[in-house]
């Protein structure tokens, strides 16, 4: 007899240990997230304060061309949805906005100089037959876009009534970032950016090479004082947020994920409050704009 319990007691001890090592591996979700990369540095500050307070929890954030993008649990995107675009299967969550700014290299002829939006559309997207009756205005300039079709120079170019195709000039190989260190190596080059890359995080003043083109809002060929808000980061930010000027491009970043995964994995659910509820904490910081209040919706539905 005493060898029987002495037998149930040693096997409900190594029992134990087993035990837990299944609710820590129940409790360590792994999630991964892909999309549009130049939100990487905003998405991965989420996961890492998110992190802090739950170690458990595996997020990895991939680039779209990994091989692990195609089984992502999260997609990220920076352009709009249309309605004929959306899954019934699919949530959608708009996490944050950004802009799109004009810019120039420092050294070209229009940085810092305003521009008429209709001039914008002509130096940006006009064909080369309308184009040579603004010789004067284009000798000057190379316009730089990015190779692939992507957010933000779709995003750019639908806002001007124009198509990423119709986009003239040079394009380049790689991400939004590399498209900015086109243009500062080029002394001609006009190009658009996010301004979580045309300025410093930590200066709040634009990058080194790189000149916002700031727009004639009203038209009279001068910049007048309301027009001027691009000199320093946080005073852009305000100004989109509490009056954004209608001719500037602002377009909301969504995250996109089945319905079932919040069911299937909780600790997403968990992420996904976090970056709603305590991340918008960091927007600013890496350059980018809260949800409009007025127009705040609840992408579920």
């Amino acid at each position: 007899m005493k060898l029987f319990i002495r037998y149930i007691t040693i096997t409900i001890l190594l029992a134990v240990p087993v035990l837990r090592l299944q609710a820590t591996t129940t409790v360590k979700d792994s999630i991964t997230v892909t999309g549009t990369r130049f939100t990487f540095p905003l998405v991965q500050q989420w996961i890492t304060l998110f992190r802090q307070d739950n170690p458990g929890i595996a997020i990895r954030l991939v680039a779209p061309h990994d091989a692990a993008a195609a089984h992502a649990d999260i997609h990220i995107t920076a352009q709009r949805i249309t309605p004929e675009n959306r899954r019934q299967q699919d949530v959608y969550i708009e996490v944050a906005r950004y802009a799109l700014l004009p810019v120039a290299n420092s050294k070209n002829v229009y940085a810092g100089q305003p521009l008429k939006v209709k001039t914008l559309r002509s130096l940006y997207f006009e064909d080369q037959e309308t184009a040579k009756k603004n010789t004067a205005a284009t000798a000057s300039v190379t316009v730089y876009n990015r190779l692939e079709k992507s957010c933000a120079p779709v995003t750019f170019a639908s806002f001007y009534g124009a198509t990423f195709e119709s986009i003239k000039g040079k394009s380049v190989v790689g991400d939004d970032l590399h498209l900015l260190h086109a243009v500062q190596e080029d002394p001609q080059a006009i190009s658009f950016n996010n301004p979580g890359f045309i300025y410093d995080l930590r200066s709040r003043k634009p990058v080194s090479n790189i000149a916002i083109i700031p727009l004639d809002l009203n038209d009279n060929g001068k910049l007048d004082a309301e027009e001027n808000f691009y000199d320093n980061l946080d005073v852009l930010i305000q100004r989109l947020e509490t009056a954004p000027p209608s001719a500037i491009p602002v377009e909301g970043i969504t995250f996109i994920y089945d319905r079932q995964l919040e069911k299937n994995k909780p600790a997403a659910k968990a992420w996904i409050q976090y970056v709603v509820e305590q991340g918008q904490q960091q927007l600013h910081a890496y350059g980018f704009l809260r949800q409009d209040q007025s127009l705040a919706r609840d992408t579920k539905k």
